[in-house]
């Protein structure tokens, strides 16, 4: 092979890198663009019944996502006071889903609130947040770079991810009633084998535990991985599949791709489900278009 296949070869395999894709498989499905139109910033994703849901960071409030020809609907579902739990803002950055009841993260105030369907609303945990342990361990370092993720796992046990500079994912037992942290382990997973470019922080934000497995969203990389504990109880990253080639196309792009714009992940058996943030920025080609997106990606 000569010279000149050789640097081809190794230009691929760079540019397969730095776009998250090299060793992924690459993900294909539908693109919905989400109404009302630039008036909403989905920041998590759930599945409850068979239905999708998720949160704002700027609202108190649960929206349910409903595909509706060539758009996604997005409805608010259950209208909570954020103020009767002393907040002016939650700054809200994650759902799940506990029996009847929704869990939201809070990334303003390192917590969960519980929000049963009737609206009523409290603090989970009610005391100390999960900020001191995890901040002690060397993660939350960076302003505005906090909790971004959750999913709960079993008997009261919730993952939460931590999103950047460094990133990690953070196990939580709470009591019964949900009121204390029993115990929390705090994981500082910053590095990756995915290089990235333009001086991208290898990042989680979304998380979503499905058939005993974990699946997190790597934004930056425009990945999501498959987490696996090894034997001495440090997650791994495993499998993994790209969806960067989808949302940097011309027709999905927004005017500033730097650091990417995933925030929530939700899977079953046939597809993954992200959203897109956009936090109301105009589409490149597009620039009377900022809605969000929902993308239903083939598994």
């Amino acid at each position: 092979m000569d010279l000149k296949h050789l640097k081809f070869i190794a230009t691929l395999i760079i540019s397969s890198a730095s776009s998250g894709s090299l060793g992924a498989d690459l993900l294909s499905g539908s693109v919905y663009p989400i109404e009302p139109w630039g008036r909403v910033d989905p920041s998590g994703l759930t599945i409850k019944n068979g239905e999708l849901y998720t949160v704002s960071d700027k609202k108190s409030a649960i929206y349910k996502l409903a595909i509706s020809g060539d758009v996604a609907m997005m409805t608010a579902e259950i209208n909570f006071d954020a103020m009767s739990l002393g907040a002016l803002n939650l700054d809200l950055e994650g759902i799940t889903v506990v029996g009847d009841d929704f869990y939201l993260l809070s990334e303003a105030h390192h917590r969960m609130v519980r929000v049963k369907s009737n609206g009523d609303v409290t603090w989970v945990p009610d005391g100390p947040s999960f900020y001191p342990s995890a901040h002690e361990s060397g993660l939350f370092q960076v302003f505005n770079a906090s909790l971004e993720g959750v999913t709960y796992l079993d008997e009261g046990r919730f993952l939460l991810a931590a999103e950047r500079q460094p990133r990690g994912l953070i196990e939580v037992q709470l009591s019964e009633n949900g009121s204390k942290i029993e115990w929390q382990k705090n994981h500082v997973l910053n590095e990756t084998t995915h290089p990235l470019k333009n001086n991208r922080a290898a990042d989680l934000t979304g998380l979503y535990y499905f058939k005993g497995e974990i699946f997190a969203l790597h934004r930056n990389a425009g990945l999501i991985h498959r987490w696996v504990k090894d034997e001495q109880g440090q997650y791994q990253e495993m499998d993994q599949w790209s969806f960067a080639h989808m949302v940097n196309a011309p027709e999905h792009q927004y005017q500033d791709m730097t650091y990417g714009h995933a925030e929530g992940l939700a899977v079953d058996d046939d597809h993954f489900y992200l959203v897109i943030d956009n936090n109301r920025m105009a589409k490149a080609k597009q620039g009377n278009d900022n809605r969000p997106l929902l993308m239903v990606l083939n598994r």
